[in-house]
């Protein structure tokens, strides 16, 4: 279940984040012991000083030697924000080690406050296996719609529409189980995707941009059950956003402007980013973004996928 590196960077996190006597507190409250000792464990005198970081060693490798290791991992993911001799602890990099551990095939529940086997698809995790309730984390978000949806239910039928939606529901999803990432919200004619952090950002363009590309495939599946094309627009945006597994209650100013930018300022088969992506993005991708416009009081960028 833990692996050497995530071991290593759960080590590496304490020594980081915490002071030599926070991580004898973690060690007595592990193994339940509140005269727990680095130093009767290390073996080394009381007089010595021990680093933080070598205490952290010493309490992983005590863990590990006596199958405690789960224990710790569960305990540490608990600590987050939580008074610790008279602080709030701050563990820097603990939600690249719950996504590392998502990635393993487990992943820690909030909820049941313990780690469980993913039973469906990884993919499916809203969060990754990693974000929390209520914190805020950088995240990429893509506001997507369907063109003239409106007069294609008017010519189809809801319930002819309610097919297409899902043949192109599954069809999205698989594009972005290829780039990691969420589809947060779907009502059928649009929704939001989610990628998480900073370094997804040519990820989430690559996404959005082979979405559009590959839309004349979709279009042409006998499984696809009306005539007409089905139109995208993307609009998207980067900032901070605070995360609920319910989705549906997340309020964000990044998804605010990017569902704005996707129905005020985008064209059908057209990518518009906000300049806060564009910035982001390897020199090579920003030279397909030769649209360049002021929209709500901040430039972005556009470029046209259909033909």
């Amino acid at each position: 279940m833990f692996d050497t590196a995530l071991v290593k960077d759960l080590t590496e996190m304490l020594g980081k984040s915490l002071t030599f006597k926070d991580v004898e507190a973690v060690g007595g409250y592990v193994f339940k012991d509140h005269s727990f000792s680095i130093h009767a464990v290390s073996g080394v005198g009381k007089g010595v000083s021990i680093s933080p970081l070598n205490a952290a060693k010493t309490l992983v490798q005590e863990c590990e030697r006596t199958k405690r290791i789960l224990d710790l991992f569960t305990f540490v993911f608990e600590l987050e924000g939580v008074p610790l001799n008279g602080r709030n602890v701050t563990l820097e990099g603990l939600e690249n080690i719950l996504y590392r551990l998502s990635r393993t095939g487990v992943f820690y529940d909030y909820q049941k406050r313990k780690i469980v086997n993913v039973k469906e698809d990884k993919s499916s995790l809203l969060n990754w296996g990693a974000l929390r309730n209520g914190k805020e984390y950088p995240t990429v978000i893509a506001s997507v719609d369907i063109c003239q949806n409106s007069e294609l239910v008017r010519k189809y039928k809801p319930g002819m529409m309610e097919k297409v939606y899902y043949r192109l529901w599954s069809f999205l999803k698989h594009k972005l189980d290829l780039y990691e990432g969420r589809i947060w919200t779907w009502a059928g004619d649009g929704g939001l995707f989610a990628f998480r952090a900073e370094k997804s950002i040519p990820d989430s363009v690559s996404c959005a941009l082979e979405i559009l590309h590959a839309l004349p495939v979709f279009n042409i599946q006998p499984y696809k059950p009306i005539k007409d094309e089905i139109c995208l627009r993307i609009g998207m945006d980067f900032g901070a956003v605070k995360f609920f597994e319910d989705t549906g209650r997340i309020v964000s100013d990044v998804i605010n402007y990017a569902a704005h930018l996707e129905k005020q300022a985008t064209n059908p088969g057209s990518v518009s980013i906000s300049n806060d992506i564009y910035t982001r993005l390897p020199t090579s991708m920003k030279a397909i973004f030769s649209e360049k416009q002021e929209f709500e009081g901040k430039i972005a960028w556009s470029t046209s996928v259909a033909g």
